[in-house]
């Protein structure tokens, strides 16, 4: 998806024209969102501040670009990088402004999204969560964006136990998403570098 992007960038990037508010914009959220995946299966990851610093950047080169609903979609991917590096507050703040667009707009998938997000504080130093030796195999292939039926293939039990799982895990670490608990879980340890 990456490759896909950078020779759509590359085809355009020879045309001056072509280099407007958009196309610096989507430049921009083709890095952050490279960023993201990196951070959250732990490839060549970004530091926090890295991460958030390229996602503010996004939200600065959408606002500048001017399409309210893509604004309003990356300030709610922007939350959910703050909730997840500890800044509760920045991600309230980012997700509320996301919501009153997306309430404007009519946008019900990005609402959705957003409700998912929750709006609990996550704590920002690495909680003292103890997993089972099972829960504990769990948040690495979540990480890998893996199914609850992949998850349970590998591991060898049934999809069902590994939504139980899931959950509990979601619950142990004050997670409202699996991306959210994956980032918690890496951020505090739990999943092996």
């Amino acid at each position: 998806m990456l490759h896909d992007g950078e020779r759509v960038i590359d085809f355009y990037a020879e045309y001056d024209t072509s280099r407007g508010p958009e196309y610096r914009a989507r430049v921009a959220r083709l890095a952050a969102e490279d960023l993201r995946f990196r951070w959250l299966s732990q490839l060549d990851p970004p530091g926090s501040d890295e991460l958030v610093s390229v996602w503010r950047a996004t939200e600065e080169a959408f606002v500048a670009y001017g399409d309210v609903y893509e604004i309003a979609r990356v300030r709610a991917r922007c939350a959910e990088v703050l909730r997840a590096t500890g800044d509760a507050a920045g991600a309230r703040a980012m997700a509320d402004s996301a919501r009153q667009s997306a309430r404007a707009m009519g946008a019900q998938p990005l609402l959705a999204e957003l409700t998912t997000l929750g709006s609990t504080a996550q704590p920002s130093q690495p909680s003292d969560v103890s997993l089972t030796p099972r829960e504990a195999e769990i948040p690495a292939p979540v990480a890998q964006g893996r199914t609850n039926g992949e998850i349970g293939k590998q591991l060898f039990i049934s999809t069902k136990t590994v939504s139980v799982h899931v959950s509990n895990i979601l619950g142990k670490l004050a997670a409202s998403s699996r991306t959210e608990a994956a980032a918690i879980a890496r951020r505090d340890g739990l999943i092996p570098a």
